[in-house]
């Protein structure tokens, strides 16, 4: 059994500290910093994430180095999955409150080494647009990992109420994700799981990127798996051809037509009917996208993944570059000193209830025709 919780954490005695320096990396690095995921951006800090068979513990929490399952309070249920839950939770000692995920090891003996890369991903990235892993240990039977809180919810849930978000509200939310994923990508990290879902907002309403378990680390940025969800895989992963970084650029063309319209361009009624329309379909561009608009897509959506606007060499600088994005001041972003186009408003955190959000007026962002109360 030691053996086994062993492989699902990635834990062993001759582990020491891992530090984490305060460095930027991108597409423009030489190709062996990209095949490394310990050399990470830590926009303000340096970071020393702590291993051994008990805990993973950051400087967040340097007074409570040591954690289990009774140094927290379980508040509520965030979302369930096929293996476990996440659990708004609150630290006894701090009274601050995480995400706790909670994994059945029963449920997970097929699937070790989703488990074992997500949480080796997490304990190493560092970014602004990214969720934080602050801890991780175990018990006999569950697996835990406890994250930082995403007070806003899912934008799938925004997105769902309102419909569909105005071209500035999408470029907002594609940048932040090109600057995300190409952290990624430039620590040899190929996402794989881009969606709505899984893009969640912070209490200021930028974007924090969540949900690993599918991702992939490969020395060379290629890889033939067959996963993620249908309506945002690319052509090449369907078709269970080798792939690269460019099929997240893929989803981002999916997700950010997604914003655009309400809706994903190649959705079936029936997964199979979804796979044809990608496979063989154009996307429909509606007559108010722009002329940037549709650039931008017909850029991300090419099914060549070579001629695919992000592809390398070029990379991520093509679409930081391209006009969608004309209005992105890409430092400050990144510094997180643009305003969002959403705001959450959150009477009570420990309720896991967003009881309005705020849309600004600012930077050219629309009004909604839907002020709905939100709940996530």
């Amino acid at each position: 059994m030691i053996q086994f919780e062993e492989a699902i954490l990635g834990l062993s005695d001759d582990l020491g500290a891992i530090t984490i320096a305060n460095q930027q990396v991108d597409d423009d690095d030489n190709a062996s910093t990209r095949s490394s995921i310990t050399a990470v951006d830590a926009t303000t800090h340096d970071y020393k994430v702590k291993l051994d068979q008990q805990y993973v513990s950051s400087t967040v929490e340097s007074s409570c180095p040591k954690v289990g399952s009774d140094d927290f309070n379980r508040l509520c249920v965030l979302g369930r999955g096929a293996f476990g839950k996440v659990f708004l939770v609150k630290h006894h000692t701090s009274k601050t409150l995480y995400a706790m995920k909670t994994l059945k090891k029963a449920s997970l003996v097929l699937h070790v080494n989703n488990i074992k890369t997500e949480r080796q991903i997490l304990e190493q990235v560092r970014h602004p647009f990214i969720v934080q892993l602050y801890y991780a240990f175990q018990t006999p039977t569950e697996l835990h990992m406890i994250l930082e809180y995403a007070v806003g919810g899912e934008l799938f849930r925004y997105l769902d109420q309102e419909g569909m978000f105005s071209e500035p509200m999408a470029c907002f939310y594609a940048a932040e994700l090109v600057l995300a994923l190409s952290h990624l990508h430039g620590l040899g990290i190929v996402y794989r799981d881009l969606k709505p879902e899984n893009c969640l907002l912070d209490q200021n309403g930028h974007i924090l990127l969540t949900d690993f378990g599918l991702s992939k680390v490969s020395l060379d940025g290629k890889t033939n798996t067959i996963c993620g969800t249908a309506e945002y895989m690319a052509p090449e992963v369907l078709a269970g051809l080798q792939y690269d970084y460019s099929v997240d650029w893929w989803s981002l063309g999916i997700l950010t037509y997604d914003m655009l319209t309400g809706s994903p361009p190649f959705k079936g009624n029936t997964r199979q009917k979804t796979i044809d329309r990608i496979m063989s379909n154009k996307p429909t561009m509606p007559y108010y996208f722009t002329n940037e608009a549709k650039s931008l897509l017909t850029g991300l959506l090419r099914k060549n993944p070579h001629v695919r606007l992000g592809a390398q060499p070029k990379g991520a600088d093509a679409i930081r570059k391209h006009r969608f994005f004309r209005k992105i001041d890409w430092k400050h972003l990144g510094e997180r000193r643009v305003d969002p186009p959403i705001i959450p408003l959150v009477t009570d955190p420990e309720s896991a209830e967003v009881n309005k959000y705020n849309f600004l007026l600012a930077h050219g962002f629309s009004h909604p025709t839907n002020c709905a109360t939100y709940q996530v």
